[in-house]
């Protein structure tokens, strides 16, 4: 299959479906936006282009966004998609229980197993992802090493003009430092795009659920 969307429509049989939007609201966490800002910003983050961030694995790093036609013949696959951390850093962060992630990980009830902890796969319960002016990250389902995790999107900062998250047939807008989705990243394609003079964080947590989880929410 050379390009990604549709090798992972036709794993797990999209292809036959209508497009799904499989997401929910879970609430409004407690999110210290400031500090996470003020202790993260200056580290060496990593810009990511599709060659560098496609399956995070070499032999698949020529594959296109999308199947081939005249008009996705033109996408630019050395155009920014957004930036984040190394992987030792959050995973060093997550380890040492860094406060906002593991408030951000109590609060949801989420964990990622030991055995996770030192494989060649880039495993960490959170990662940042910043989105800067100009940046665009395209539509496209996750491939994960086991798709029965959760996964969940904190957004950290207040919304801001020109600044939009898609999932399926959705486009979010104007949340609030600590709205919380849970989203089928399996089934539901998502992508997000920067086109205004902000950057936007958001907080990627995933895990599986700790036993009797109930979500700490701040209303």
């Amino acid at each position: 299959m050379d390009n990604r969307w549709d090798y992972a429509r036709k794993l797990r049989n999209l292809d036959t479906k209508p497009l799904q939007t499989d997401y929910k609201y879970i609430g409004r966490l407690n999110v210290d936006f400031p500090k996470i800002y003020n202790d993260l910003k200056d580290l060496q983050w990593v810009r990511l282009t599709w060659f560098n961030w496609n399956w995070r694995v070499k032999e698949f790093q020529d594959q296109l966004p999308f199947p081939y036609s005249e008009s996705t013949r033109y996408v630019n696959r050395n155009q920014f998609l957004y930036s984040e951390l190394p992987s030792e850093i959050s995973k060093n962060l997550c380890k040492t229980e860094y406060q906002p992630f593991k408030k951000l990980c109590d609060n949801l009830g989420v964990y990622v197993p030991s055995e996770y902890e030192n494989t060649r796969y880039r495993y960490s319960t959170v990662k940042i992802l910043r989105q800067m002016p100009g940046d665009m990250l395209w539509m496209h389902y996750d491939l994960r090493a086991d798709e029965t995790w959760e996964k969940y999107m904190v957004f950290l900062n207040d919304w801001a003009p020109g600044q939009s998250v898609l999932w399926g047939k959705d486009a979010i807008t104007n949340w609030k430092s600590g709205d919380c989705y849970l989203i089928n990243v399996n089934d539901t394609p998502h992508g997000s795009v920067n086109c205004g003079p902000e950057e936007r964080w958001l907080a990627s947590v995933t895990g599986i659920p700790v036993e009797n989880r109930t979500y700490r929410l701040t209303e």
